[in-house]
């Protein structure tokens, strides 16, 4: 799904059923989405500039999500990276934060709203997260 003339977001998930919900959710603040299964075509695709990568942790292909966070760290330091994923553990948002994310968010049946209020703010008033 692409939608035109707004902040380009990226999805980076492997599930195309968790892609569709990201999808509903998202659709209605009217920007660009731009949807992957790996870390390797989200890569491919940084020259778009996007303001927000929505990213899972277990990805097709040989990147996992922290792999392909650090690359896109060194690439674009100042995109917004939230880590939407179901990894669970002690320390997983220490991790997640020390590897450039900006943001953790457990996937569960409420979070997908807590996602979009997150891309809002990010995409509205990007100094205040």
């Amino acid at each position: 799904m692409e939608l035109k003339n707004g902040p380009i977001i990226f999805v980076v998930e492997d599930n195309l059923f968790y892609q569709h919900l990201v999808a509903k959710e998202l659709e209605s603040i009217g920007a660009e989405l731009y949807f992957y299964t790996n870390g390797e075509a989200c890569l491919r695709e940084l020259h778009r500039s996007p303001s927000v990568i929505v990213m899972d942790y277990n990805l097709d292909g040989e990147l996992n999500g922290l792999d392909t966070l650090q690359k896109v760290r060194s690439i674009s330091p100042d995109v917004y990276a939230i880590l939407f994923s179901s990894q669970k553990g002690l320390n997983t948002k220490d991790i997640f934060v020390k590897y450039g994310s900006f943001d953790f968010l457990e996937k569960n049946n409420l979070s997908f709203r807590i996602l979009k209020q997150m891309v809002i703010c990010a995409i509205e008033e990007p100094g205040l997260i």
